[in-house]
């Protein structure tokens, strides 16, 4: 057998910067999670999912109840000051602190909450998906491509 060793400076600098790279993602993570907190945003503002489907109208009586026909009655807040994300060195969450989130990205069936007096919602909410996953928990294709690509950028870049 024969046995060839290549001690090239240039290629093993190279090759310990992408091991640490490859050990501490945080930057990617934050870039990664930056992305898809301001895609959320951008969705929400413009009532559209990740796909592109626009989000359900509101109903006759919810519109009778509110200003506006946009299809979120407290969108602006939750983009300016709910949503966000956590990075860390190998993961990234993103979602919103606001109790509304869950019932915006899943929706919600009459009565599904409140006390026997009182029975909230008063009519089915449909889901809006402002977040890239699907009721499966599937990544939105146009979110797992900037996924995808940020991650490549992180390794190519350094």
């Amino acid at each position: 057998m024969i046995k060839i060793e290549v001690d090239d400076k240039a290629v093993r600098r190279a090759l310990d910067d992408l091991s640490r790279r490859l050990d501490d993602m945080t930057p990617a993570m934050h870039a990664i999670g930056q992305a898809l907190a301001e895609g959320s945003r951008e969705r929400i503002l413009d009532g559209r999912d990740w796909t592109g489907a626009a989000f359900a109208p509101n109903s006759a009586a919810t519109l009778a109840k509110k200003r506006g026909s946009k299809p979120l009655i407290d969108s602006k807040s939750l983009v300016r000051y709910r949503l966000h994300y956590e990075a860390g060195r190998d993961a990234v969450a993103v979602g919103s602190s606001a109790v509304q989130s869950a019932v915006l990205q899943f929706g919600a069936k009459r009565g599904q909450f409140g006390g026997a007096r009182r029975k909230l919602p008063w009519g089915d909410i449909p889901a809006r998906r402002y977040l890239p996953v699907t009721e499966d928990g599937r990544l939105d294709e146009a979110a797992r491509s900037l996924i995808l690509e940020t991650i490549r950028a992180h390794l190519a870049d350094g």
